[in-house]
């Protein structure tokens, strides 16, 4: 019996202390509200940035789409950007291909296989700025 008993003490000791006080209850309680809200906070923001990102794409595409329009309606005008365009890519190929260190001359090169190859005038140097093309459509 008196084992009983203190095993009786034990267990109520034990269970007075794994109980919270209604302070700690309600803290959790407004934590987990607050980390809701916060959340919800969160989705309503990621939620508008992306309607904000959707309208600015669609203000975009719009724009794009009248261009193409314009330039579908005059042809010259289309042919003209396209040369631009493409004089633009190859001059910046050459920039960058300038730009880059050259290659060194290969060890195992002899002097007879170099006595044959034609001499070809070395590239004229591109200047860094150009002047802009300038298309006469009449």
């Amino acid at each position: 019996m008196r084992r009983a008993a203190s095993l009786l003490i034990l267990t109520l000791t034990l269970t007075a202390c794994g109980q919270r006080s209604p302070d700690a209850r309600l803290a959790d309680a407004d934590a987990q509200d607050r980390a809701r809200q916060e959340k919800v906070a969160k989705d309503m923001v990621a939620q508008t940035e992306d309607q904000v990102r959707v309208r600015m794409l669609e203000q975009r595409v719009a724009a794009l789409e009248a261009q193409v329009a314009a330039m579908q309606g005059d042809r010259k005008l289309l042919d003209a950007q396209l040369v631009e365009q493409r004089l633009n890519q190859i001059e910046a190929g050459r920039v960058s291909a300038a730009d880059a260190p050259a290659p060194a001359p290969s060890a195992t090169a002899t002097l007879s296989a170099t006595r044959g190859q034609a001499k070809m005038p070395a590239p004229a140097a591109t200047p860094s700025t150009r002047k802009p093309l300038v298309l006469d459509l009449r």
